[in-house]
């Protein structure tokens, strides 16, 4: 045996003694010795591959920031949202995403405000482009722009009363958005699982049971995401 080869199967043994995990620039080398004594070297790169697709879910609240008519002060209490969605990473800072998220809250305003005293829905559904300010260290922070439509749903139950004692029909109506927002996210060691928060605004018309004004909604919360091609 040359003194090349022992000194490679010396420092393979060395590995493996200490449980070998060795970075080298951005690739990680772990060692797995057989028990015929031979051995295979995997290598990881650190660098996200790009092109790969993601999943992800979450949950959380959502809440109006502001009243839809400043007269009856007709607006929304703070409900909850439920949300997921599909994107895949362009680059290792840049991915394209697209997202539902469905929303639920009760209406408040005084006598006279038309939805008061009933519940609503919302389904938001778009795509954003996300900025991530990637780095090695597990935690990145983003940000996100884009647009779709949201889709305001009374309660089939619901009540919509106009000023004059006229009654609206409670159908659903749809409408453009845009959307917006920041957040971070922490990669799980050793895995494409990450835990990510965010809070995010959309911002539509509503313009349906005799209010019209354009209104402002915040969703926030977090969830687990999934980057496959780790």
């Amino acid at each position: 045996m040359s003194r090349h080869h022992l000194l490679t199967g010396a420092a393979v043994l060395g590995l493996v003694a200490l449980g070998a995990t060795v970075r080298a620039d951005d690739d990680t080398y772990r060692v797995k010795v057989h028990d015929d004594g031979t051995a295979d070297v995997a290598v990881h790169q650190d660098e996200e591959p790009y092109g790969q697709p993601m999943l992800f879910l979450g949950a959380g609240g959502n809440k109006t920031l502001r009243s839809l008519d400043d007269v009856t002060h007709s607006e929304f209490s703070t409900g909850y949202s439920l949300d997921g969605g599909v994107g895949v990473q362009l680059s290792r800072g840049v991915a394209l995403r697209g997202i539902y998220t469905y929303s639920r809250a009760d209406a408040e305003g005084t006598t006279f405000s038309p939805i008061a005293g009933n519940r609503f829905s919302r389904h938001y559904y778009g795509a954003d482009l996300q900025f991530r300010a990637w780095n090695d260290s597990g935690f990145a922070p983003y940000l996100f722009a884009g647009g779709g439509a949201v889709t305001i749903a009374p309660d089939q139950t619901a009540i919509i009363l106009g000023p004059t004692g006229g009654q609206f029909a409670n159908n659903s109506f749809t409408r453009p958005a845009a959307r917006g927002g920041v957040g971070f996210e922490y990669q799980i060691p050793h895995s494409g699982f990450r835990l990510f928060a965010e809070g995010a605004g959309w911002w539509y018309k509503w313009d349906h049971y005799g209010l019209n004004r354009m209104q402002v909604d915040a969703n926030f919360g977090g969830g687990l995401m999934y980057r496959f091609g780790y």
